[in-house]
């Protein structure tokens, strides 16, 4: 790519002229394409194409260039050039790949723009074959990144790699396309941190349907097992998997078991039974990416993404109450004695008095709106305190500075489950914002008034005040958590446990075979490893019944109403029970009733 000597390495690739292709079915180096792309040595070879770095003689520039050459159906010519079929029957099969792999690179040139997609520069055909011309990414792969690490890395450090990749999937979906290899090949890390999504599986995918031959198609253990099946219906949960297990990968440095496999006999480890660090809400939802039938995984990468991110707490902040409300008495009562004394504004008196009151208001703006930045609210400290000084609109701006405190404060409670005996009465916040706001429009028009607005606004400032030091510094504690009344439980009327009492807490309850991914055991032979998942409502309402890709794809359900033998209805995938309702896993095993304990 650059003159150099036999013992000299090329700059620009690394290659070392005078030395074999790293393969004899790669191009040679010192090939030129399109006359102006000068091939250096190769990047990566997969079973559909063969990647290479390339220098670009009019632009002076690196780029990456991918070469559509399926390896079971193609091989090149004496020419080292050209690409053929490997026999007269796979040409049909050859040109249609050929023709998915432009249409490939006409869709992935739509989103040029994203930080998180490589970019495609051009696609041009020759040697009878095709080519991508793409930006250069001067990085490494998550699997030689992992490679780096250990094999495996934190869940803080996989998560911010995996939410690059999951905003340039979100915007893939959003124009209609799916990726279909989302595997750590396939995720470049870049220098700088950026990560990039590449070598989209659309054309192997369509070629796969084609040719019936998956080994072109599929990345093991990253794949669901829907795209095993030439009718499988996929979508944006496809991805989702894929997203799933290279997230996985990454925490535990294994990849989960295939999906296929996992279809009779569930053997999936979640991570922290493999002693990794991992919030059990993002455990949860990682598991559920995970699902091996696609009705039971996130339907959206936004909500994978917001539920397998932990939530964030806001910083602790502290009100001082006695100072302030101290303050704004003395503030007020000066403040009204000047006003008695004088009809006209004395300036001399009453002007450092308000500047002290606009000092305490911007100490308490900042300090409260802290107080629950979780990544979820509307304003900012700065903002609520920057847009204050902005004259005529900080009038406007005192409503959603003060009244928008409340209502963002009561929702932060719901949020993080906190006592809602602190939740802020946001009619009284309104109301403090109309006054203030009234002051200062009236005040100037209407002397006689003022001493009357001041009152008004000393009474409702200091409950103001009051409610939301005492709302902020109650943030400090660790949430008190009541006793929560379980309403119900499970009984099991029959089987190897019978008698038994089943509370149900914060946790769920999952029944199987299987110790390791099961924390209710039966030894029944009938039973897969992991059979289902019995869980609270979150209403209180009644308990979930979800099954985990049992064997038998079923459990039995009989209504609270009928209890004949012939009364079991065979169900599959999540049913809400109500109390008195009964389930079994399989005829004649254990049986369990919804029983309530108020």
């Amino acid at each position: 790519m650059s003159a150099a000597g036999n013992s000299q390495r090329c700059p620009h690739c690394g290659y070392r002229p005078g030395g074999p292709p790293e393969s004899p079915l790669q191009l040679l180096p010192g090939t030129i394409l399109n006359d102006h792309l000068l091939i250096g040595r190769r990047l990566g070879q997969g079973g559909f194409g063969i990647t290479y770095i390339a220098y670009d003689l009019k632009t002076n520039r690196r780029l990456a260039v991918k070469e559509y050459f399926p390896l079971e159906i193609s091989t090149r010519s004496q020419n080292h050039r050209t690409v053929n079929p490997l026999s007269q029957k796979n040409k049909k099969d050859l040109d249609y790949g050929l023709e998915k792999f432009a249409e490939e690179a006409r869709l992935v040139a739509r989103l040029k723009d994203h930080p998180g997609i490589v970019t495609v520069v051009d696609f041009f055909r020759a040697n009878g074959t095709g080519y991508i011309v793409m930006e250069y990414v001067d990085g490494r792969t998550l699997k030689q990144y992992l490679t780096d690490h250990g094999n495996k890395i934190p869940f803080s450090e996989a998560l911010s790699i995996m939410t690059q990749v999951m905003a340039a999937l979100e915007k893939v979906h959003q124009v209609g396309i799916l990726h279909r290899d989302v595997n750590p090949n396939n995720i470049y890390i870049e220098q700088d941190g950026n990560v990039k999504i590449l070598d989209f599986g659309n054309a192997k995918q369509a070629m796969g349907e084609q040719s019936r031959s998956l080994s072109v198609v599929l990345t093991p253990c990253y794949a669901p097992e829907e795209q095993y099946r030439a009718r499988g219906h996929q979508g944006a949960w496809t991805d989702i998997y894929s997203l799933g297990a290279t997230f996985y990968r990454a925490l535990t440095g294994q990849a989960p078991t295939e999906s296929l496999e996992r279809m009779q006999f569930d053997d999936l480890v979640p991570p922290s039974q493999l002693n990794i660090a991992i919030p059990a809400r993002s455990e949860a939802a990682l598991l559920k990416a995970l699902a091996v039938r696609r009705e039971n995984r996130f339907q959206t990468v936004a909500q994978f993404r917001d539920a397998i991110t932990p939530r964030q707490q806001a910083a602790s902040v502290r009100l001082p109450k006695k100072f302030l409300l101290a303050a704004l008495i003395i503030l007020f009562t000066v403040l009204f004695a000047a006003n008695m004394q004088s009809q006209f504004f004395n300036a001399a008196l009453e002007m450092p008095v308000l500047i002290a009151l606009f000092g305490l208001m911007i100490f308490m703006f900042n300090r409260m709106w802290k107080s629950i930045q979780d990544g979820k609210v509307r304003m900012t400290p700065d903002k609520a305190v920057a847009f204050c000084f902005i004259p005529l609109f900080n009038l406007y701006w005192a409503f959603p500075v003060m009244w928008g405190f409340a209502v963002d404060y009561n929702r932060f409670l719901v949020r993080f489950e906190r006592d809602p005996r602190t939740k802020l009465p946001e009619g009284l916040f309104l109301l403090a914002s109309i006054a203030y706001v009234t002051t200062c429009l009236a005040a100037p028009w209407t002397p006689a008034l003022f001493s009357f607005l001041i009152v008004v606004n000393a009474v409702l400032l200091g409950a103001v005040t009051s409610r939301t030091c005492d709302a902020v510094n109650a943030l400090e504690q660790p949430p008190r958590r009541a006793p929560v009344a379980r309403p119900f439980f499970l009984y099991c009327s029959k089987g190897e446990i019978e008698g038994q009492h089943l509370e149900l807490g914060p946790n769920a309850i999952v029944i199987g075979r299987n110790p390791r991914t099961s924390n209710l055991i039966l030894s029944s032979q009938r039973i897969s490893g992991t059979h289902v998942r019995v869980r609270l409502d979150e209403n209180h309402s009644g308990i979930w019944i979800e099954d985990l890709n049992s064997a038998n794809g079923t459990f039995y359900w009989q209504d609270a109403a009928d209890r004949s033998s012939s009364g079991w209805i065979q169900l599959e995938g999540t049913k809400l029970l109500a109390a008195g309702d009964r389930f079994r896993l399989a005829t004649g095993d254990a049986e369990f009733e919804i029983k309530n304990n108020c």
